[in-house]
């Protein structure tokens, strides 16, 4: 069966119940949630066997084939594995235009500071 373009029309919405004296029961949930998968994640939990860079680009393509517009990718400053792994699906274009992907860095001082920048260097071979 091929997925759905919007899976959240194959159900019916459930009968609200009437509690004039509670707010939650009457509301509802008109589209579906947007889901971001951690599975590329291996960090600390995954030291005896942590994913190769083939591994991690063939779950990664797995991902994006289930559907799944938003994708935390690594923490690149983990491991060289990781690193490659980002550099990886950017410059061999494997990441869909219509596909987030997301990555974490270390920036424990971060949350010391009243004022902060992060400044991000995106690089693209599209001229944007």
């Amino acid at each position: 069966m091929p997925m759905l373009t919007n899976p959240s029309e194959k159900y019916a919405p459930y009968v609200s119940l009437d509690l004039p004296d509670r707010t939650w029961p009457s509301k509802r949930i008109t589209a579906p949630p947007v889901w971001l998968s951690t599975d590329l994640r291996d960090g600390n939990q995954a030291l005896a066997n942590p994913m190769t860079i083939p591994q991690k680009t063939r779950f990664f393509k797995e991902i994006v084939k289930c559907g799944i517009k938003e994708i935390e990718i690594a923490y690149p400053a983990a491991s060289d594995t990781d690193f490659g792994f980002v550099r990886g699906l950017i410059e061999k274009g494997m990441v869909p235009d219509d596909v987030w992907i997301q990555i974490e860095f270390f920036g424990r001082h971060v949350t010391e500071r009243e004022k902060v920048m992060i400044s991000l260097h995106p690089h693209n071979d599209r001229g944007s």
